[in-house]
């Protein structure tokens, strides 16, 4: 092999469908599979036929199968994969991610995007990971909320992240409320992505971090009950939490939830209603729904 050509060894995946709502849902699931894309980007690309294209980029060969359920799933035209010129792409993607203020909070990747407009609260997510950059319409839906949710009640002092990816929720619920939180995924990945995070922002010793389905480990029994949930995941894990988030939040507790679209609302509300909770507020971001649920 020539030293001075190396081979590719990055790959791109890419297609295109009509509707801004399916786009995001498929990004979703992209942002999902293993090996974890580097990056995921869905654009417009024809408003007046509401055309967007989706493509992840990946530092290794991407899961056929995977993407394979996901064409079937959302009914998609074959994803086209690229080999790319081997480069940095992780540093690429970190420096095209431009910041996100939702509400006060300002979430960077790159210590080089400038100083925090005055009076935000700054979080840097340091990860190379690409879900929870805070781009995403679920996770500035769940910022937006919390803010909400701390000027109705500041007092809280036990909080848990259920699916907490890279810890942003976590690390803005520790900026407002400065009590201790517990973070916890299924993905031992996002796991140390979070705990990557929390160091960034001198936050490790505040944030409990660790890998459990739900509320299945110890520590959660172990902390509960909580003043307040947090679950930004997809509608089924959340229709499937509904009984654990009851069990483990206090009488009059609040529980922010996202990860679901428009046409999921009702179903999300109706399941959780069964379990003792009322809808107290919502946001809606591009098709995406945030609710904020009390306990009865």
């Amino acid at each position: 092999m020539n030293s001075e050509n190396p081979q590719p060894t990055c790959f791109s995946i890419f297609t295109s469908l009509y509707g801004e709502g399916k786009a995001y849902e498929v990004t979703h699931a992209l942002e999902r599979i293993v090996p974890e894309p580097i990056g995921v980007a869905t654009i417009e690309i024809d408003e007046r036929d509401n055309l967007w294209e989706v493509s992840a980029y990946f530092d290794t060969n991407p899961d056929e199968i995977a993407i394979s359920l996901i064409e079937k799933l959302y009914g998609l035209k074959p994803f086209k994969v690229s080999r790319l010129p081997n480069t940095d792409w992780v540093a690429k993607v970190n420096r095209d991610l431009t910041p996100v203020r939702a509400g006060n909070f300002w979430i960077y990747t790159n210590k080089e995007q400038g100083k925090a407009p005055s009076g935000t609260i700054p979080i840097e997510i340091a990860s190379s990971m690409a879900f929870g950059t805070g781009h995403h319409g679920t996770t500035q839906g769940c910022l937006e909320m919390l803010e909400r949710v701390y000027h109705r009640n500041p007092e809280f002092d036990s909080i848990v992240d259920i699916g907490c990816g890279t810890g942003i929720l976590s690390m803005a619920a520790n900026h407002l409320w400065g009590c201790k939180i517990l973070a916890s995924d299924n993905d031992a990945v996002a796991v140390e992505v979070t705990l990557e995070n929390t160091r960034a922002n001198l936050m490790e010793s505040q944030i409990i971090c660790t890998v459990a389905e739900g509320f299945e480990h110890s520590i959660h029994k172990e902390i509960s009950p909580f003043d307040l949930v947090i679950a930004n995941i997809l509608l089924k894990p959340l229709v499937g939490l509904a009984q654990g988030v009851n069990k483990h939040l206090k009488d009059g507790g609040a529980a922010i939830l996202s990860g679901i679209m428009l046409n999921q609302e009702h179903q999300l509300s109706t399941s959780y209603d069964m379990h003792g909770f009322r809808v107290e507020d919502r946001i809606v971001l591009d098709e995406w729904v945030t609710l904020l649920l009390t306990k009865k």
